[in-house]
């Protein structure tokens, strides 16, 4: 088990946006994981992040004789601080591999709710962030094109009549809707496919888990494709502009 660290270590004149942060967010625990000692383990299901702020880590994955192939090594300082876990901030996935700490290594242990946080207050974690979070749907991008029927996206066909309701300000954005053809009303706007990023009907509700904004009304016969929430992981790796055009908003 990693030990508490102590927040004087931590080089807080390096990141002028550390200190405000674990001051507004006193929750975020600070750890010192000893050589060895994982941060995340391939398959287990969980939500946790982890900001890597000094050491090294290898990140490696099982094979079927019960070894571990390392696939990369990453060293990590507070100039070039190191996100792990960020995928986990659209919804609980299985971890696709092993990061452990190679020595010693200092980290922030998050939940996807600092994540919010810090991409409305903090633009200097968010821009480590947006590029971390780049190159990790680059490499998935590249996995998807090799393992693409593991991601397929499967959306249901609906078609809904005029004055239907797609969903209602306050309910959960447990799934996501891309308009196809038809007109929908959204407040007092009239949207069409070629009027939304995509298609999509509250993008950034669906990936943030967070409840619709506002209600949305079929004004004609509308086709939509209907994306479960099961399927969230799979659309960030197929649809990377769109998500990190959410992430920079």
């Amino acid at each position: 088990m990693p030990d508490p660290l102590d927040p004087a270590a931590l080089d807080l004149a390096s990141d002028p946006e550390l200190g405000p942060l674990l001051a507004a967010h006193p929750d975020i625990a600070l750890l010192r994981f000893r050589d060895g000692e994982r941060l995340v383990v391939e398959g287990e299901e969980s939500q946790d992040l982890f900001i890597v702020r000094k050491g090294s880590l290898v990140v490696e994955k099982a094979l079927p004789d019960g070894t571990a192939r390392p696939l990369a090594q990453i060293e990590c300082a507070p100039e070039t601080p190191t996100i792990i876990g960020e995928m986990a901030y659209f919804g609980a996935q299985r971890r696709t591999a092993t990061v452990r700490a190679v020595g010693a290594c200092q980290a922030l242990h998050l939940k996807p709710a600092h994540l919010d946080a810090i991409m409305e207050g903090f633009p200097n974690l968010t821009r480590i962030l947006c590029h971390q979070f780049t190159a990790r749907l680059k490499e998935a991008n590249d996995e998807l094109r090799e393992l693409r029927t593991r991601f397929h996206l499967a959306p249901e066909r609906r078609m809904v009549e005029t004055g239907e309701v797609i969903f209602e300000a306050g309910s959960k954005a447990d799934a996501l809707f891309q308009v196809a053809m038809g007109t929908v009303r959204v407040g007092d706007r009239l949207l069409r496919a070629e009027d939304l990023s995509g298609g999509f009907l509250e993008l950034e509700a669906y990936l943030r888990q967070r409840p619709h904004e506002a209600t949305v009304v079929a004004e004609e016969t509308c086709f939509l494709a209907v994306i479960p929430a099961s399927a969230r992981a799979a659309f960030v790796r197929t649809h990377p502009d769109l998500v990190l055009e959410i992430l920079r908003a």
